[in-house]
């Protein structure tokens, strides 16, 4: 098997926090106690979705990706969301890839089901309809359609965004049993494996998904501006467990309900705040907790008469706290240059896939069975 040459390529960004001004505070409680089972939130499908995902995280009962990944795209549809479709879409596609690994000899690799998953992604082949996993570059941050950053929207047309295609990955490789992580860039989602096999220079292989591309971690480092100190606060390009997986995915939950609902409030809070329990540099999480703290904030000196107390100055505290904690951590607010070059990355992106959706991807060589 030869190495595969790495080079530069283009990554096409969601920007995933765009909006999100930052007054964040530390995740404690605002003025009193909240119990998280009595929290009312405007659904009652957001809410069981919060109370099953927090049992995940808090050990009472298994911890699932996949479930918290449908958990929170069902939540957003009201519950117009079928899990049996769902599970046997997945369950197709990874007994395809299971018969893929044994045609091909990938057992006799470490790496052999990310090469799989990789070829299912990157190649037309029976098991994905012969149509390869792309980016869907119409509406990128889901501003008018929120339900195209949905995984379920991946399997059912095989585009999607920097986030619901690598989540699409990490759900397919935890029910095949493949070792394979979430990590994030500033407003960017990739998948990283340990490069067990030596097939690459680098300690980690890292699958670009948004361009087909096994890509070299200095990119990632010079084109998204990331500091020493984000990385090694692990902000940035660190691999997560699948507990801080599940814990981002509450944050994609209360993003989803304020999508949605338009509203911060005690539930977002409650989100958030559970989700920095298990991943506390979560800089999404803290920024949504940050602006459920303003609201309740304002909700509070509405109902006083806008008098200060030790209520407000207690959230002001918190919100100054966790702003000083992601400060501490090497997390900067993005800059307008860095939005404008990473918005010119998608325009070049979209005419890179649209000169190359028939040609082959840069990876390893291998001889390959065509199922």
């Amino acid at each position: 098997m030869e190495k595969m040459s790495l080079k530069k390529g283009i990554i096409c960004i969601l920007i995933l926090l765009c909006g999100f001004p930052l007054h964040p505070a530390d995740g404690q409680q605002a003025c009193r106690t909240l119990n998280p089972v009595q929290v009312e939130s405007r659904s009652r499908h957001y809410r069981q979705a919060y109370l099953e995902m927090a049992d995940m995280l808090d050990g009472k009962i298994p911890l699932s990706i996949k479930r918290a990944v449908f958990l929170a795209e069902w939540a957003y549809l009201d519950g117009d969301l079928d899990y049996d479709a769902y599970c046997y879409g997945i369950d197709t596609a990874v007994a395809f890839l299971q018969r893929f690994i044994v045609a091909n000899g990938l057992e006799r690799y470490k790496t052999g089901k990310n090469l799989a998953l990789t070829e299912y992604f990157f190649r037309p082949y029976s098991g994905n309809g012969h149509k390869p996993f792309t980016y869907d570059f119409d509406d990128t941050g889901g501003q008018a359609d929120f339900t195209k950053q949905f995984v379920t929207k991946v399997m059912r047309t095989h585009s999607g965004q920097c986030r619901s295609l690598p989540m699409y990955y990490k759900v397919l490789a935890e029910t095949l049993g493949a070792e394979a992580y979430i990590a994030y860039a500033p407003a960017h989602v990739f998948i990283r494996y340990r490069n067990e096999d030596k097939m690459y220079p680098e300690e980690w292989v890292n699958v670009e998904l948004t361009t087909h591309q096994i890509t070299p971690e200095f990119f990632y480092r010079e084109h998204f501006e990331i500091s020493d100190k984000a990385i090694e606060n692990k902000i940035y390009l660190t691999p997560l467990t699948d507990r801080e997986t599940v814990a981002a995915q509450l944050a994609d939950l209360a993003f989803g309900y304020w999508n949605k609902f338009k509203c911060y409030d005690e539930f977002t809070r409650c989100c958030t705040e559970k989700s920095l329990e298990y991943y506390p540099q979560h800089p999404k999480a803290c920024i949504i907790l940050g602006k459920s703290l303003d609201a309740a904030l304002v909700k509070h000196l509405k109902e006083n008469g806008y008098k200060e107390d030790a209520c407000t100055r207690q959230i002001e505290a918190q919100s100054a706290a966790l702003y000083e904690k992601l400060k501490a951590l090497g997390w900067e607010d993005m800059s307008e240059e860095l939005h404008d070059k990473l918005e010119k990355g998608n325009e070049e992106g979209m005419k890179m896939q649209e000169a190359t959706t028939q040609q082959p991807a840069d990876t390893i060589t291998l001889k390959i069975i065509r199922l």
